[in-house]
């Protein structure tokens, strides 16, 4: 098997960083941010009352550091804590508080919950499991690769999700390369090698839109549905549109690049199963830390789909998410584990993988989002697209996705979400639409990362293996994304669903 190096970027827990040509240029564009700061915020550019200048320096600040990433993008996320109170903007615990707000935590406890599953190895035997029952005749194998890879990445971030899968599948390519030229089918092993390979990281995208914590670009339309609007949609709720959405984009996923554009053989390869079944033998029987991490997640997975009916039973009122995720992360730090050395299932020295960066970026977006609604920059731009009167709900979606899509080529997930959704809530509330209706597909199309390696890191992972090339994945990501254009189009009134 080829030795991959993975890029310092696509690591687990790990935030781009740019990598820019010359120290020149990342000079240049550090300077920039503030340069535009000084523009808008005491230049007079624009019309509005000088504390919406200032708000909108700080955003224009933000947003240039963030698309080029000059610096880490938890590092841009820092400035509200700097510049607000400075700035007389926010106070320091107004702005502070953002970076706990619940939604946060409750990303928390699912980023502890994917970390305790990865120190046990139970991804890789559900995985298997997962490949074993759909089959392994090589459509089949890619199938299985893609539903194994979305399934792992409903619970963890994308990044974390394809590398997880990667080595699986770089072994079953390695090794079933022989098989193809044994049968006769050496024409066949590239089409296969890269199905596999964007299946894997579209599947990994693609998985996380179905539930609440599946993605942190999801995070954020939470935070903001709860700050904003007093909000709170469930577990229940949003998997009732995510999860049939995130299935037809897996179908089309797999259409597109197993039938259409890089056509499988549905010929059986005499070693696939060998190899898998080789696989399980040596992971062993489950063992202990097995059954306890999976039996306190399907505990909390039961919580948060019951949460309702579980209040309704016990006469309280204060339940909600993330108390369900920290109180399942918190029982996975006490559980009693005879088999480890600590005597505990899990223990403190696994959460240094943990991606902090992440909260703090969806914590800084949050602060931002804070100040220009109370600003009220947000309603000014609601107000102007109003009197427009161009808009009704369907071209709005078909604008904001469309608009969505195109800037998540170039920018990363979370910090798209971050920006654009105060925007969408501001014209939602002067449209007097439901937030939810605009929100919800701007949010999906955010996570539509498939076009180029820069859109999101598990593209680069799969780049990086030298199975796929810049243009298969242009080729495929551009259909992949017509078709999400016309499914968050057609889902219409079906936003809905989710803040019953």
């Amino acid at each position: 098997m080829e030795n991959t190096t993975i890029p310092r970027s696509a690591q687990p827990g790990a935030v781009r960083t740019s990598s820019l040509a010359t120290p020149w240029f990342t000079y240049g564009l550090l300077l920039i941010g503030p340069l535009l700061f000084g523009i808008f915020a005491y230049r007079g550019v624009l019309p509005v009352a000088p504390k919406m200048q200032l708000v909108i320096g700080v955003a224009a600040w933000m947003m240039v550091w963030w698309i080029s990433e000059v610096v880490a993008l938890p590092v841009t996320a820092f400035l509200p804590i700097v510049l607000f109170p400075a700035l007389g903007i926010l106070d320091l615990p107004t702005t502070a508080a953002n970076y706990t707000n619940p939604t946060i935590l409750l990303f928390l406890s699912g980023f502890v919950f994917a970390l305790a599953v990865e120190r046990h190895n139970l991804h890789t035997r559900i995985a298997l499991h997962i490949v074993k029952l759909i089959g392994t005749e090589s459509h089949q194998l890619v199938l299985g690769f893609m539903v194994a890879t979305a399934f792992v990445s409903m619970w963890v971030n994308n990044t974390a999700a394809a590398l997880l899968m990667l080595p699986i599948a770089q072994s079953v390519l390695s090794l079933l390369e022989d098989d193809f030229r044994q049968t006769g089918q050496e024409k066949q092993f590239r089409p296969f090698a890269v199905s596999l390979m964007l299946g894997l990281a579209y599947a990994a995208s693609i998985g996380g839109i179905a539930t609440t914590i599946g993605t942190p670009t999801n995070g954020v339309l939470l935070a903001f549905l709860r700050d904003s609007y007093q909000t709170d949609i469930s577990f229940v709720s949003w998997f009732m549109v995510g999860f049939p959405l995130a299935v037809l984009m897996l179908i089309a996923a797999y259409v597109i690049l197993a039938r259409l554009l890089f056509p499988v053989s549905g010929k059986s390869l005499p070693n696939a199963s060998v190899i898998i079944r080789e696989k399980l033998i040596k992971l062993g029987p489950v063992r202990f830390p097995e059954y306890a991490v999976s039996t306190l997640f399907l505990l909390t997975a039961t919580g948060w789909i019951f949460r309702t009916v579980i209040e309704k039973w016990l006469g309280v009122a204060f339940l909600n998410d993330t108390i369900i995720g920290m109180t399942g992360a918190l029982l996975l730090f006490v559980m009693p584990d005879p088999t480890s050395k600590s005597g505990l299932l899990f223990d403190w020295s696994s959460m240094n993988k943990l991606p902090w960066g992440i909260l703090f970026m969806i914590g800084g977006g949050l602060a931002l989002a804070k100040t220009l609604e109370s600003s009220g920059i947000i309603g000014l731009i609601g107000d102007k697209v109003a009197e427009s009167e161009v808009y009704n709900y369907r071209g709005l979606v078909v604008t904001l996705v469309i608009i969505t899509l195109a800037l998540k080529i170039i920018i990363a997930n979370t910090p798209l979400a971050t920006a654009a959704l105060p925007m969408v809530f501001g014209i939602a509330t002067a449209t007097g639409i439901d937030p939810i209706l605009l929100g919800a597909p701007v949010t999906f199309a955010a996570s539509f990362a498939f076009v180029l390696p820069m859109s999101t890191p598990p593209n680069a992972i799969v780049l990086a293996t030298s199975q796929v090339t810049i243009r298969d994945m242009i080729k495929a990501g551009l259909l992949l994304v017509l078709v999400g254009f016309l499914l968050l189009v057609i889902f219409g009134n079906a936003y809905k669903w989710m803040a019953i």
